[in-house]
């Protein structure tokens, strides 16, 4: 089989290449820099240089593909120029879809995130639930277009599924400073870990290897037009990380923050950006997407796709070890 995916060089895309490419497909993947260490190598995987936001490149990466897989994203809270995420997201996911129109493409999977659903209240939220808030990130808010979008396209004659990801875990590349691998290697370190206060605030945590099996499964068994939550365990902050202590034995302190005292570090932080430029890890009007209760059911996913979550216990003990042996190898 000949599948073609973006954003190879991500967290969540790396390692379906790989997985794919590992069953025996020729996978072609798109990337800016081919000689970068991020780039998954395999013998089954074909490397184009491009990006999503040049037709040109994404039609010659594409070519006699079946299947694609868009993975491709800039994930982050907070860009100088916000307009970023407009390029990226929503008009690098036009022209991907675009050009699978035209290239016949079987199936396409568009990953998105649980994020435009929105903050739970009592229940999980599933995939129908309206979004109760506005919008208090660009990352979010241009994901919510870009669904749209691949919606627009199932009227165009192409086969189109969502799946959406919470917080994603486990062995895997290192993409971003602020990451639930980071939480997770720095509690285990012996580092202070800043929780948002009340500690009850319930968050779902994934997988990555259920991520990827979602993924394949949403390929083989998803159905046109439909959204699927790929997600993990609903369990709040503190919890979280009794888990994760129980099984690492750190005894690392975990500080519940006030969303006040955050505020003011958002603040500060925002100061120094307009001394040094820095990049920001997150902004006073971001701090909403962490104060709140992010809970989500995946079962349509385990209904119709038959995904299966793997039990957070045994997810923190694979993610542990690898995170250990990343530090023995460096």
């Amino acid at each position: 089989m000949k599948i073609f995916i973006t954003g190879a060089t991500g967290y969540v895309g790396h390692s379906l290449a790989l997985t794919l490419a590992n069953k025996g497909n020729q996978v072609n993947i798109l990337v800016r820099n081919p000689g970068s260490v991020k780039v998954p190598v395999h013998e089954n995987m074909h490397v184009f240089k491009g990006d999503i936001s040049n037709r040109t490149s994404i039609r010659k990466a594409m070519e006699g593909c079946s299947y694609v897989y868009h993975t491709a994203a800039l994930v982050k809270l907070w860009a100088k120029d916000a307009t970023e995420f407009y390029r990226t997201n929503v008009e690098g996911t036009n022209n991907v879809l675009a050009e699978a129109l035209e290239a016949n493409i079987k199936k396409l999977v568009f990953t998105s995130t649980c994020g435009v659903i929105g903050a739970s209240l009592k229940e999980p939220l599933t995939e129908n639930d309206p979004r109760i808030a506005t919008f208090d990130n660009d990352y979010e808010f241009t994901k919510f277009m870009a669904e749209n979008l691949v919606k627009q396209y199932i009227h165009k004659g192409l086969f189109t599924v969502i799946v959406s990801l919470s917080k994603v875990f486990g062995p895997g590349i290192e993409t971003h400073p602020v990451s639930v691998n980071k939480m997770i290697k720095d509690f285990i370190d012996g580092k202070t870990t800043f929780i948002p206060s009340p500690g009850t605030y319930v968050s779902n945590f994934c997988f990555i290897d259920d991520v990827v099996k979602g993924h394949q499964l949403a390929m083989e068994k998803g159905l046109a037009g439909e959204k699927y939550i790929l997600g993990g365990e609903n369990i709040s902050y503190a919890a979280f990380f009794e888990t994760l202590r129980g099984i690492s034995k750190s005894k690392s302190k975990v500080i519940p923050t006030p969303k006040p005292l955050a505020k003011m570090v958002a603040w500060m932080q925002w100061l120094k950006h307009t001394i040094t430029n820095e990049d920001l890890f997150f902004t006073a009007r971001g701090l909403n997407h962490i104060y709140c209760n992010k809970s989500f059911s995946s079962s349509k996913a385990m209904q119709q796709l038959g995904y299966a979550p793997t039990a957070l216990p045994n997810a923190l003990e694979k993610t542990i070890q690898f995170l250990n042996l990343q530090n023995h190898a460096h």
